[in-house]
């Protein structure tokens, strides 16, 4: 269905992993951004082995690996640094892939190489309006198209999920993070993962010498939002292993992303010929970092189907590829997440270091399954 009229509202990684997908078939989507121009928020990337697949499937695999930092090991420890469990990534089936860890504009240069010409910058939807012949979009400019098919690839804060699916919402999950780039003052070739009472921190070596940190606490209040991430995270991390203290010293300020948990409190499968992708169907916490992995998949799946057959069996195709695996990771993030803050009682924290001691790394066995399933 090469003369399908697609409109892909974001141009952030799912949104680009779909134009790539989509031309590669032939099929030639118009690609919106509300931005003004291409941006590198962000900090670390972690892609895990069947986010690597994806993008071998783009061909943009080996463009990837070329600026990575590849891991073969994951580990968890407690806030101390004792080691609590540590699992291979090289034993079946996560061998399928490497796992790698990279400066996210990096990704982004990569997605974004060639594609000038295909995105519309200043571009914002006001309404839309989806039917059982196509789906009608107003402006912000005030102008009025109808398309064929609407791709909302607009993140987790999705406009185009709210205008769409009046009951579409938001999980707060009570805790605040955040993410930014140190730079490691001995060598680091493995990340590990730090859990404490009410707080975690993850380290995740880069090309380099440099580091992707990953902090949260639970704070139901967001009192810490705001606050100056480097005196904050000085606090909550100062009984931390050496490690973590290390790469907070080593913080720029105004290159830490902050934000506060979230998790979609519904996912959204295509209805009214309007499909969501990446974050806006699926966004949670990155508890199993499925973030980008789970938002190439959705690319190459839509734009498959788009290509073999009728726009209206495509749609019912990639729901029913899509919907067992996508609901599984936004509930076992989910999941993660409230066996993390069983640590605020002693008894609770005791339970859950038994739990990991015994069944391992709680991200490395998602990924099994994750990588022993098609996706």
């Amino acid at each position: 269905m090469s003369d399908i009229k697609i409109l892909v509202v974001g141009a952030g990684i799912s949104g680009l992993s779909f134009l790539h997908a989509c031309l590669a078939k032939g099929i030639q989507p118009r690609l919106i951004e509300r931005a003004s121009g291409w941006s590198n928020e962000g900090a670390g990337i972690c892609l895990p082995g069947n986010a690597m697949l994806a993008f071998e499937k783009l061909g943009l695999g080996d463009k990837i690996l070329s600026c990575s930092h590849q891991v073969n090991t994951i580990t968890y420890a407690k806030s101390c640094g004792t080691v609590l469990s540590s699992a291979s990534l090289e034993q079946s089936p996560l061998d399928k892939a490497p796992f790698v860890s990279l400066q996210r504009a990096e990704l982004l240069d990569i997605l974004r190489e060639g594609m000038d010409s295909h995105v519309s910058f200043n571009c914002e939807i006001d309404s839309i309006q989806g039917g059982d012949k196509g789906v009608k979009v107003s402006f912000h400019d005030g102008s009025i198209e109808n398309f064929d098919l609407v791709v909302a690839a607009d993140g987790l804060h999705s406009r185009t999920r709210e205008m769409a699916f009046s009951d579409s919402g938001l999980i707060d999950l009570g805790t605040t993070n955040w993410r930014f780039i140190s730079q490691a003052k001995k060598h680091l070739s493995e990340p590990v993962y730090y859990i404490g009472s009410d707080s975690a921190f993850m380290t995740y070596p880069m090309a380099n010498q440099k580091v992707y940190c990953y902090a949260q606490v639970i704070d139901p209040n967001k009192s810490l939002l705001n606050t100056n991430a480097k005196t904050s995270l000085a606090h909550i991390f100062k009984d931390y292993a050496d490690e973590v203290v290390q790469c907070i010293e080593g913080i720029d300020e105004e290159e830490v992303v902050s934000g506060v948990l979230s998790s979609v409190s519904n996912t959204y499968y295509p209805q009214h010929n309007i499909a969501l992708i990446g974050d806006a169907l699926h966004g949670c916490p990155p508890s199993l970092q499925q973030g980008v992995g789970m938002g190439v998949e959705d690319a190459i799946v839509l734009a498959q189907s788009l290509s073999s057959k009728s726009q209206e069996e495509a749609l019912q195709e990639f729901t029913l590829l899509r919907q067992k695996r996508v609901d599984w990771v936004v509930d076992e993030s989910n999941k993660i997440i409230r066996l993390a803050a069983t640590g605020r009682s002693l008894i609770g924290r005791l339970i859950r270091n038994l739990v990991i001691r015994l069944s391992g790394p709680s991200n490395v066995k998602g990924w099994k399954y994750l990588m022993s399933q098609k996706s």
